[in-house]
């Protein structure tokens, strides 16, 4: 199967490592972070204009609740941003020194699932928890070094995960209970031998897996069964995250890794003429939050 897209840079600021692209279905485009260059980043979709906050921690992922406000998960916790005021106020508390929130997803329940990770080495004490409206983090799965790929598949009750760091380059799944819990994770795809190695992930509406290959300058897309669909090409040597965005989720989203340009900006590719649906994210359902 082979589903080019053309992506097109649209950002008007590049990043030192952009992640986290995030559609707002309420007219203000694109929220992603630049981990390295501690901010929280909005383009316009089109136009590409950027507003930049500088974030207080340095950031791993932005999200959007239900109420509007963008969520950014952060070193020392999950803070809620108001762009009116430019303030971060903490809502979901980290208190173990040395970690970071690295990446996260939203189910269609409305849960926010995140992982943390090791800021300084590489050891294996990232957690993933699972964070419903009541904004405490429980803890469901441990062990790694770099979470990352996260992802949930409403219809076959089912959670992604990778690991991105270079010893381990693995995806994989989960069966959900029927309290949302997860069970032991499953290899569902090695990486080791692919160009790049798994990043930021998404789902199409098709159930399809697509995983950014940071360094591999591709995204790879397999089938729910872990079978290799098809490796799309990106403008970027290190693509970071995919997402999907627009009108009926009609875009594909692509941050990226800094370095010489385009690396570190956002891309946007119409899918459209394509054999591809993106599927919309969804926000996370949090007692609170301000419209954004």
């Amino acid at each position: 199967m082979t589903g080019n897209l053309h992506f097109e840079v649209v950002s008007s600021v590049r990043a030192a490592l952009g992640e986290s692209p995030v559609w707002c279905d309420r007219g203000t485009g694109v929220w992603w972070v630049d981990i390295d260059g501690h901010a929280l980043l909005r383009s316009r979709c089109p136009g590409g204009e950027t507003d930049r906050w500088t974030t207080p921690e340095t950031p791993g992922f932005v999200v959007l609740t239900e109420a509007g406000s963008p969520a950014v998960g952060m070193e020392s916790g999950i803070f809620l941003f108001d762009p009116d005021t430019g303030g971060f106020e903490r809502v979901v508390p980290q208190g173990t020194a040395g970690l970071r929130f690295n990446d996260a997803t939203v189910d269609a329940e409305g849960v926010l699932w995140a992982g943390t990770m090791a800021i300084a080495d590489a050891a294996p004490v990232g957690t993933v928890y699972r964070i419903a409206a009541d904004a405490v983090a429980a803890p469901v799965l441990d062990g790694f070094i770099t979470p990352n790929g996260l992802a949930v598949d409403a219809s076959r009750r089912r959670l992604y995960v990778s690991d991105s760091h270079p010893s381990v380059q693995t995806v994989w799944t989960c069966d959900l209970d029927a309290t949302g819990r997860p069970g032991p994770p499953v290899p569902f795809v090695a990486m080791h031998a692919m160009a790049g190695r798994p990043d930021g992930a998404s789902l199409d509406r098709d159930g399809n897996y697509w995983i950014a290959a940071v360094g591999g300058g591709v995204v790879y897309v397999f089938t729910p069964d872990g079978a290799h669909l098809d490796t799309v090409a990106t403008p970027f040597a290190a693509p970071t995250k995919i997402a999907f965005g627009g009108p009926d989720a009609a875009l594909a989203l692509l941050t990226s890794k800094g370095g010489p340009a385009p690396e570190g900006a956002l891309a946007v590719a119409r899918l459209s003429g394509t054999p591809w649906s993106g599927c919309a994210p969804a926000r996370w359902r949090l007692n609170g939050g301000r419209s954004a």
